[in-house]
């Protein structure tokens, strides 16, 4: 709110709704004048007048508004400025160049009035803050524009190497193992002994087989989720867990949680509860995901057989989820009692990582 009393606010806010068009109008003119300094952004121009019109009415707005909180947010921008990607620097000079010709006007229709000052600083205020209103938020569009052309690169990189596995590392391992396996056939056809060394190789093949299709999967996972639930709920779906009861539990909003984060928690949770069914022997697997404003905690432990710790700490999988939450400022922590299961928990600090944003 603009500091000032009700008659100051008045006039303040109906001198810019009378000069409201010709402010326009030579804002106009001022941008075909000066239309080789915004040469970088020519595409957007035809943008500006109608983003100064909002700025406008929102500055009249905020010269009217009646509230005793001077700290208090100016009302979010009346205009719609979807799909306007405007460069922080030019939306900058723009407003610039329009607060100059906004408050020459004012000073003009005020000349000669006695609270001249007061309602010329009324307006400047108000336009200030408006102004810093609008400014903050292309920095922020701007930002998640680039943002998002960096995600969309990582998506066509990941597909490549995708590709690139399943057509050429994917085929030779495949033409392997079916040789393997059509050696080791034709041997027990003929009564033969199995060559050992064979069944380890084929063996081999098969889990090299196995681990090269999640890969595959994870590089293809490439859009953010649309939902931390659902995509676990699809997972399980595919997961013969024989004997072992595996429970699932999500507490708390998703949309605190900004896309790039659930997509590495689903990764992590994911990897963690098929490691609890294929290795850990448990009779129940629990999964909690608990998401509050300023932190995610997801749990999955199981009452299974355990490990050590020492032994497996350098495995690929551990390693894998321990660089995932780090990639998000997360962290990540293993425990393994003897004979009294297992857990795994990820910690992700949501502030840290502008939780929400986009969303």
């Amino acid at each position: 709110m603009v500091v000032g009393n009700d008659a100051l606010r008045r006039t303040a806010a109906e001198v810019l709704e009378r000069r409201h068009q010709p402010i326009l109008a030579a804002y106009r003119q001022r941008l075909a004048a000066a239309s080789d300094d915004f040469a970088g952004a020519a595409d957007l121009i035809d943008s500006y007048p109608a983003q100064a019109d909002a700025l406008l009415r929102e500055t009249m707005a905020e010269i009217r508004r009646e509230t005793n909180d001077p700290l208090s947010t100016p009302p979010p921008p009346a205009a719609s400025t979807e799909g306007v990607e405007l460069h922080p620097r030019e939306c900058f000079r723009a407003v610039v160049v329009l607060a100059d010709i906004v408050l020459a006007d004012a000073l003009e229709q005020l000349a000669g009035q006695p609270d001249q000052g007061a309602i010329l600083a009324l307006v400047a205020d108000a336009l200030t803050r408006t102004t810093l209103t609008r400014l903050v938020d292309a920095s922020s569009r701007y930002a998640a524009g680039l943002m998002n052309e960096v995600h969309q690169a990582q998506i066509a990189e990941r597909s490549l190497i995708a590709r690139e596995l399943h057509d050429r590392l994917g085929h030779s391992l495949s033409a392997a193992y079916r040789n393997l396996e059509a050696h080791e056939l034709a041997q027990e056809r003929r009564h033969d002994d199995v060559d050992r060394r064979v069944v380890i190789a084929r063996e081999s093949l098969h889990d090299a087989v196995g681990y090269l299709r999640v890969l595959i999967a994870d590089l293809r996972l490439s859009q953010p989720l649309g939902s931390l639930d659902e995509a676990l709920a699809n997972f399980l779906s595919t997961v013969e867990t024989g004997e072992t009861r595996l429970h699932t539990e999500i507490n708390g909003d998703e949309s605190w949680v900004p896309p790039e984060v659930l997509d590495e928690v689903f990764l992590v949770v994911r990897e963690a509860l098929r490691n609890a069914v294929a290795h850990a022997g448990a009779r129940v697997i629990h999964a909690v995901i608990d998401i509050t404003p300023h932190e995610l905690r997801a749990t999955v432990a199981d009452d299974g057989v355990g490990f050590d710790l020492a032994t497996v700490r350098d495995g690929s999988g551990l390693r894998a989820m321990a660089e995932r939450a780090a990639v998000v400022g997360g962290r990540l922590a293993v425990r393994a009692a003897g004979q009294q299961g297992a857990s795994v928990e990820l910690v992700v600090p949501l502030l840290a990582v502008g939780a929400g944003a986009g969303r």
